[in-house]
């Protein structure tokens, strides 16, 4: 049986035992909900003046020097979560610490946050791990949370994307570094709509996003957005 099937059969349980029974809010711990409505309303959020296509904070909505100089092959980003204090805490708990009992808490949170809802894909297409991470971690983190939207607002999620090659961790990388350890990683198969929105965790630098949605663009998608739980600032 391999090493991650244990772990990841008792983070389920864990996560269906916390939904079923909650012990209390995992950020105050007040009684009730697993994240609840006083803590949801404090995550961190974006500020409403960003650039309209990577979501950087900035003073005004005009597209951001960076985006100007090399437009990315993503029409736009679309969260209203901040990647700071606590949600930064509780995604990589998730991420890294099996914590799947975060999923539906973090997915609700992202769901519930938004005063005016983005013009919906046809189809979600979660970010892809290679089959060895995925057996080190258990669980795309992507998919969880591509299903969770998808399933809430009637969008299809398409598993269309495929990483092709076991690149090595974009942390500490250069943009330049990044793009070239991503140069090819990715791979599409079968069709897709015209109008799609790749799903990840964390928007950071943008170099995934930009490069899945160069190879979606080249697959025949038109537009392709990107949802996303938090943004880096």
């Amino acid at each position: 049986m391999p090493e991650s099937l244990p772990r990841l059969l008792s983070t389920h349980l864990a996560a269906l035992r916390d939904w079923v029974f909650p012990e209390g809010c995992r950020l105050c711990g007040a009684p009730g909900a697993a994240l609840c409505a006083q803590c949801c309303a404090e995550l961190p959020r974006l500020a409403a003046t960003r650039c309209p296509i990577c979501a950087r904070p900035q003073a005004d909505t005009s597209p951001c020097g960076a985006c100007q100089r090399q437009v990315p092959d993503f029409a736009a980003v679309h969260t209203p979560f901040a990647y700071a204090a606590p949600l930064d805490g509780a995604i990589q708990a998730w991420k890294f610490g099996g914590r799947l009992d975060w999923t539906l808490p973090l997915t609700d949170a992202w769901l519930n946050a938004w005063e005016q809802i983005p013009a919906l894909p046809q189809a979600l297409i979660p970010v892809p791990l290679h089959r060895n991470r995925l057996r080190e971690r258990g669980f795309n983190q992507a998919a969880l949370l591509a299903r969770r939207w998808g399933r809430a607002w009637g969008i299809p999620v398409r598993l269309a994307a495929r990483r092709q090659r076991d690149t090595a961790h974009q942390v500490g990388l250069k943009a330049e570094e990044r793009r070239q350890n991503l140069r090819d990683a990715f791979r599409i198969h079968g069709p897709l709509p015209a109008h799609v929105a790749i799903v990840d965790d964390v928007f950071t630098t943008g170099t995934t996003a930009s490069v899945l949605a160069e190879t979606l663009r080249a697959a025949g998608c038109r537009q392709v957005d990107v949802w996303v739980l938090a943004r880096a600032l």
